[in-house]
Order: structure tokens, then sequence, then C-alpha cells
């Protein structure tokens, strides 16, 4: 028996399984039809799916345009219904009301009871006086008539309730001598005004009271302001550190109240100024040092005191 080499063998058995495997390459006829109806289906299937991908990514694209504001059409109607809303809301809202101190919101409250009592003082001639709600309201809202001859000037209102108001309001009490106090009871019925009917005075009688008030005969002067004596402040201090037995909860607010004795008789403060509510904080107080004017001698130090919780006159601040 003759034994053939293996590499012959090898490649017969490859041969064999190419013929077998690759039938379709001797010619166009011997090719089934079952290979070319698979080609199709393949490509077909890769066209459908492709035609998916681009309808789901088209789907996709103008559902997210139409979600992110892509759409210049959608822009435009969705700021311009925001802002809609917006005025909407600020329009029922009304006018914005400015936050009370709390010597402010007690001040309104104290004008008040005035103003329903003097609603009931007067309401005997004038029996529309018996809401002062409604009294007040119309006292800010009644036009003066209008003069034909000007048919183009601006709208003036009547004062003629508050005037008569706050007249009554210093012959009702004989402490009042100062103008400045009529004109705190002024602001606090001008806030509650505000308050009461959601809306602000208008120009015209805010205008007409402040150039009215002088002609009350109180008085508007600038007074001095009486500072402590040094024998009063000598007087202070020994009570405090050699008359004075009692025991303080703590020795430190015996050392803080040293300086502010001396702080009052330096700056003729009142003593809501320094301590109370509102009290002065180390870190209002400033030391600056200033280089001696003569040279060998010490340097100049000044202390600098920031008053911040200090009595209004007039309706402005004064240090």
């Amino acid at each position: 028996m003759t034994r053939l080499p293996r590499r012959h063998v090898q490649r017969q058995a490859l041969n064999h399984g190419r013929a077998r495997t690759l039938l379709c390459q001797k010619g166009p006829q011997a090719c089934p039809p079952l290979a070319k109806a698979k080609r199709r289906a393949t490509a077909s299937s890769f066209d459908d799916e492709d035609e998916k991908d681009s309808s789901s990514s088209s789907d996709s694209d103008s559902e997210s345009n139409h979600d992110s504001g892509y759409n210049s059409d959608s822009v435009i109607e969705s700021k311009a219904e925001y802002y809609q809303r917006m005025q909407s809301g600020f329009r029922k809202d009304g006018p914005t009301m400015a936050n009370l101190e709390a010597s402010a919101e007690k001040g309104m409250l104290a004008e008040e009871k005035k103003w329903k009592e003097f609603c009931e003082t007067t309401e005997e001639t004038n029996p529309e006086r018996r809401d002062p709600v409604a009294t007040l309201a119309a006292a800010g809202s009644t036009p003066l008539p209008r003069d034909p001859s000007q048919p183009d000037n601006p709208e003036i209102m009547d004062t003629s309730t508050f005037k008569t108001y706050l007249t009554w309001r210093r012959d009702d009490s004989s402490r009042i001598k100062r103008q400045g106090t009529i004109a705190t009871y002024w602001h606090s019925l001008s806030i509650l005004y505000q308050r009461t009917v959601k809306d602000y005075l208008h120009g015209s009688i805010l205008l007409d009271i402040k150039n009215w008030l002088p002609t009350l005969g109180l008085d508007d002067s600038d007074r001095e302001k009486p500072s402590l004596f040094v024998v009063d402040l000598c007087t202070l201090q020994n009570g405090l550190w050699v008359r004075d037995q009692e025991v303080f909860p703590h020795e430190r607010l015996r050392v803080q109240e040293s300086p502010l004795n001396i702080f009052s008789a330096c700056t003729a403060t009142r003593p809501a100024a320094l301590v109370g509510e509102k009290p002065l904080l180390y870190e209002d107080l400033e030391f600056q040092v200033f280089p001696p004017p003569i040279r060998g001698q010490p340097p100049i130090i000044i202390l600098v005191l920031n008053l911040t919780n200090i009595k209004k006159s007039g309706g402005k601040k004064k240090p």
C-alpha cells in the first residue's frame, strides 16, 4: 500500500472543502436563488433600520427643538406669556410697601388711634366720618374742582381733611411745641394711609402739607443740644467707681458704663443712641492715630464714634 505524504492529504481535504462551500462560483446558473433572496433581505433590513433610525432621530430632533425653544415662534410666545403672567402678578400685588422698623410701626398704630378719635370728635358735623377707614381713603383721593379756563393743568388733590386733623393734633396737646413733632405725626399718618388703602399719597398732597406745616406757628429753630457738664460727669463716675456698692451681674458692665458716661457727655446724645435696642457696639468705635505736631512728642490719638441710632429732626438725621 502506497502511503501518500501528509501534505498531499491536507491539500486534498482543503480543496474538497472549498469546492463544497463555493459551489456558486462555478457559474451564474449554479448560484441558488436562495442566496440572492438572502442578500436582498439583508440589504432591505439594513435600509429599513436606517429609515427607522433617521425617522426616529428626526422626530426626536423636532421634539427637542420644540421643547428647547429652537423654533422662533415658540420662543416669542413663551416669553410673552411668561412676562404677561409676571405683569399680571405685579398688578395684583399693587404697590410695594416699605418694611417698617419697630419705632415706625409703633408710631403708625398710635396715629391710627388718634385718627379714630378725630373722626369721633368731628362726626357731629361730618356724618361720613363714622367710618374712619373710609374717611382716610377719601381724604387722600378727593381731587379739587378743575379750573375750566385751564383744563390742561395737572390734577390737585384736596388736603383740607389732613390739614384739619394736624391742626386738631396741635390743639389737642399743649406739649406740642416743635414743628418736627407735627411732621412726625404726619409721616405716621401717611404710612397708615399706605397700609390701609394700599396706595401712596398723591404728590400734590405731600407737597402741599410740607409747605403748609410752617403756618402752624410751631418752633422750627435748631436748638443746641445741652451736653453733660464736667461736674456732673465727675459725680457719675465717682458714684460708679467709689460709692456704688451694688454688685453687677458681671463687673465688665461697670467697665463699659464708664466710657458710656463719657460718650454721653462728649456727644450730647440720647441714652437710646448708646444703649437699648440698638446699642453702641465695639465695631462703632474707631481709633485714629496722627503724627505729633512737634517732633519728639507722643502721637495724637482720636476716637471716632459712629452713631447710627440718633434722633431725626425734621425728617433728617443730624449728628
